[in-house]
């Protein structure tokens, strides 16, 4: 059942809006420019060292392919989603919770919100497999 409801969940996630890119950490060191030392006879340039940076991104998981009529009767029913969140794909207009039509969250982050809860959402491990 969690794999329909975020299945239903991630369908809502689609439309004409574009995503907004998602932030790149980059580690690495910076290093001085290239120096130059002189004396009276002669000018060297030394070249500034290399340096290396790795870069991770935040990729997400593709949502599995799912039931979305037993998605909503879980989102609409048993698991009560609808009562605090809209959701167009549900018939959801509930108010208290994000506005999934808006929020479009990620896969990955709908089956951590949905399994372990935040703020005021309750968790649904127990209750949804």
């Amino acid at each position: 059942m969690l794999f329909a409801v975020v299945g239903l969940v991630a369908a809502g996630c689609g439309g004409e809006e574009e995503a907004t890119p998602s932030p790149q950490t980059v580690s690495g060191k910076t290093t001085p420019a290239a120096t130059t030392s002189t004396s009276t006879s002669t000018s060297t340039t030394t070249p500034a060292p290399t340096t290396s940076a790795s870069t991770s991104t935040t990729t997400t998981t593709p949502a599995p392919a799912g039931n979305a009529a037993a998605g909503k009767t879980v989102f609409t029913g048993s698991a009560g989603c609808s009562g605090c969140h809209t959701l167009a794909d549900a018939g959801a207009t509930g108010t208290v919770g994000p506005n999934l039509d808006q929020l479009k969250p990620p896969y990955d982050k709908v089956v951590t919100q949905v399994t372990n809860g935040g703020a005021v959402m309750p968790a649904f491990k127990s209750t949804l497999t």
